[in-house]
């Protein structure tokens, strides 16, 4: 082999790997994005079984408040399955004190129907799940942060389904009518 043979092959390999380890990051990233979905939605889909059991809704506020609705959702068999499914990973802690973790290894927030929380209210009062997201960061001092976190009540990433049903009630309402915003005369 001449040198630049050699080198034509070292600048492809070299390429390869390259392309090879961002193919690999964005797999790994979308496949973490998945599995807080799931949670998510599993997380959800027991809040509801729990609610149906008892007529109300796991009742935990403060700094622990995560670890405590999560343990009520495990004392209670309509939950306990979904929680007990969930991979060991996204558990950390002693069985007394087990902290819930989203994929990207921040624990879990619990927001109680008890809360003043706007995300609550807005959802008529039924708790809510969240999980920072892959910035690890809730946004408590950067909102900016707030827009890859994952709620438990539409944790899917195509859109609220509060906003589908508004936008398909005005379709329903009235035939024709479009959904985007009209544009609004300027203000002096």
């Amino acid at each position: 082999m001449t040198l630049i043979e050699m080198t034509i092959t070292v600048f492809m390999i070299s390429l390869i790997l390259f392309l090879l380890t961002g193919w690999m990051t964005l797999t790994r990233q979308a496949s973490r994005e998945s599995m807080a979905v799931r949670e998510l939605s599993d997380l959800d889909n027991a809040l509801a079984r729990y609610k149906r059991a008892t007529g109300s809704y796991p009742s935990a506020t403060g700094a622990n408040a995560a670890i405590l609705a999560c343990q009520d959702l495990l004392e209670h068999p309509r939950s306990r399955d979904i929680l007990g499914a969930f991979p060991k990973v996204l558990w950390q802690g002693l069985e007394a004190d087990r902290v819930l973790l989203d994929p990207w290894g921040t624990p879990l927030r619990y927001l109680p129907f008890e809360t003043s929380s706007a995300i609550v209210i807005a959802n008529n009062g039924r708790p809510i799940f969240l999980s920072a997201g892959p910035d690890q960061d809730f946004g408590d001092e950067n909102v900016a942060a707030i827009g890859d976190n994952l709620r438990s009540d539409d944790p899917g990433p195509d859109g609220f389904r509060l906003q589908e049903a508004i936008r398909e009630a005005l379709d329903a309402s009235e035939p024709g009518a479009t959904t985007q915003p009209t544009s609004r005369p300027a203000q002096p």
